[in-house]
């Protein structure tokens, strides 16, 4: 496959555009470095420790994860300073998680209740080291985290619990991540993140040190994010590749670019209204938002429209003829990827380098 244009590949195939992701972890690294903030971004989005490589190689302090067996792939491949961005309560999990603490001993875990923590604990003693703790405080989604009247409770619970280190705390709010104007997700984020910024002082003030953590933020947020005092660290993830549903909303279309794109290859061509292409539900992660069609096929329309599995739907002008490729930007990047084996590397539309997608399907 090294060598050929991406035209040429097997479809349906990821394909990323070496030069622009680059850029994006660069641009990402650059406005944050402005303003004296650190980049841990989540791997979540692509799921390819090759990539997360990448980010710290241009200047990300670290990795976030969701699962412990993402956290545990990572960590085999010499990624440092990994967080676990969910609660970890299950005995199972719990023992991969020792697993991983000898792997990689500066590894941090949220938590939200004195339970966990206590779990924490004993694993720490289990293991005869720290576990490196972040509190999580529910943004208002009420998926995980403590309340805000409970959090500067649970900090203090943890700092004087002996084999837990208290690093910080975290206020994730995916639910601002699409606001689509500007200023209403600027108006949200600033009022959320300044309330934790209160609970981070607080904490701060009564177990007397000044470097704790407030980490958080996304793609959609992190402009507003890296202008408050009290956040020292953001975790984005889909700016490293993009997707439709991210390019809809105000701000991120002048500052990232269309990195990954996912390859489709008409194989019906007998109706006059549409063609049908072999990248359906399978390779197609199904949003309300749909893939945009990009150039030379541009006035082309995607829908999965009951085609089943296997099969999508393309209208519009100038349909394409068995055997022609398309390009799209997918909706929602994340669940697609975890679709996939790999990732097609171009550069100047020609493929260099094959890299795994190595923490897919690690949902444990």
């Amino acid at each position: 496959m090294i060598g050929i244009h991406k035209s040429k590949l097997d479809t349906p195939a990821l394909i990323i555009d070496k030069d622009k992701l680059v850029n994006n972890i660069r641009t990402m690294q650059n406005k944050a470095r402005a303003h004296g903030k650190n980049v841990r971004p989540h791997a979540k989005t692509h799921k390819c420790s090759k990539l997360a490589k990448l980010q710290l190689n241009e200047g990300a302090i670290g990795i976030c994860a969701t699962k412990v067996s993402e956290a545990l792939v990572l960590a085999k491949s010499n990624i440092t300073g990994i967080l676990i961005t969910s609660p970890v309560v299950s005995q199972l999990k719990l023992e991969k998680l020792a697993q991983l603490y000898k792997l990689q001993a500066d590894t941090m875990i949220v938590s939200d209740n004195k339970a966990n923590l206590d779990q924490l604990n004993i694993l720490g003693k289990s293991i005869n080291q720290p576990i490196n703790v972040i509190i999580d405080i529910d943004s208002g989604i009420g998926r995980t985290g403590c309340t805000f009247d409970q959090a500067l409770e649970l900090g203090l619970y943890a700092h004087k619990l002996d084999f837990l280190f208290l690093k910080g705390i975290q206020c994730y709010a995916g639910h601002f991540q699409h606001i689509n104007t500007f200023k209403a997700r600027e108006n949200a984020s600033k009022l959320l993140l300044n309330q934790a910024g209160n609970i981070k002082q607080a904490l701060m003030d009564q177990i007397g040190v000044n470097d704790l953590i407030q980490t958080g933020s996304g793609t959609g947020t992190y402009s507003i994010d890296l202008t408050l005092e009290s956040v020292n660290e953001i975790q984005p993830g889909s700016y490293t590749v993009m997707d439709k549903e991210y390019f809809d909303i105000e701000q991120n279309q002048a500052h990232f670019l269309p990195v990954m794109t996912l390859l489709s290859t008409v194989i019906s061509d007998n109706h006059s209204t549409h063609v049908t292409v072999d990248a359906g539900l399978k390779a197609l992660y199904k949003d309300p938002t749909k893939p945009k069609v990009i150039a030379p096929h541009n006035a082309l329309y995607y829908d999965w429209d009951y085609f089943g599995d296997e099969h999508g739907k393309l209208t519009g002008k100038n349909l394409p003829k068995n055997g022609e490729v398309v390009e799209m930007i997918v909706p929602h990047c994340d669940p697609t990827i975890n679709l996939f084996d790999q990732f097609y590397i171009i550069e100047n539309d020609i493929v260099v380098d094959i890299w795994p997608i190595d923490l897919r399907g690690k949902s444990q």
